[in-house]
């Protein structure tokens, strides 16, 4: 039998009719592709990721680990929705953020964080004897939030109380715009008060400074 070889650019350029016409019906399917296309200015990205943030002030480190974190990671892998191998645990001075990524095969990411936050409110407080003074635990998933507009806000000579009424108003009147879907406050700054003391005037009308310090979590 006789090999017949064939020269693409050849027969291209010998039937110029035939390559014209697929051409041109190639460039009319990607026109209709791009006009129909699906687009979004802010597409929904699906993000399995999520943050459990736990606080245990005063604790150090050694105390946080064996307290909560290690608490924490065996409540957490007990849902079989969550990829252990990619969970990471990151223990601090009083606190403790943990890094949870779930399975490609959970479909709805929303329910089952809200079920999690859900758990550690319930479940996890009542079988697990958890340290006095915890804060939290808190579930935050919102690594898929677009932000539509930033604003920023500072007033020179101005407290932070008269600021954070003023943002009171701000934000009442963003939420009464109907396209506004979410709003969240960073950078604020907490009130605190700072007592200082001295141990020996302490020591002689008889107590000390844990007593203060039980007093206090009461």
């Amino acid at each position: 039998m006789k090999k017949v070889k064939i020269n693409f650019i050849e027969a291209a350029m010998k039937y110029r009719q035939v390559t014209i016409v697929m051409t041109i019906l190639l460039m009319l399917l990607g026109v209709y592709a791009l006009t129909t296309m699906a687009r979004s200015e802010d597409p929904q990205i699906t993000v399995r990721k999520g943050l459990v943030i736990a606080a245990f002030p005063g604790a150090d480190e050694l105390q946080v680990e064996q307290q909560l974190t290690d608490k924490l990671e065996q409540y957490l892998f007990g849902f079989e929705e969550i990829r252990k191998e990619k969970t990471i645990s990151e223990t601090k001075e009083g606190q403790v953020i943990i890094t949870a990524e779930l399975n490609e095969n959970v479909k709805d990411t929303d329910r089952f964080w809200a079920t999690l936050q859900h758990g550690l409110n319930t479940t996890f407080r009542q079988n697990y004897t958890l340290p006095g003074g915890m804060i939290g635990p808190i579930v935050n998933s919102d690594f898929g939030d677009v932000v539509a507009q930033m604003i920023t806000v500072s007033a020179p000579g101005r407290s932070y109380a008269e600021i954070e009424s003023y943002l009171d108003k701000l934000e009442d009147g963003l939420k009464t715009i109907h396209e506004t879907s979410k709003i969240k406050r960073y950078g604020g700054q907490k009130q605190q008060i700072y007592v200082t003391v001295q141990d020996e005037k302490m020591r002689q009308y008889g107590f000390d400074f844990s007593t203060i310090a039980q007093v206090i979590q009461i």
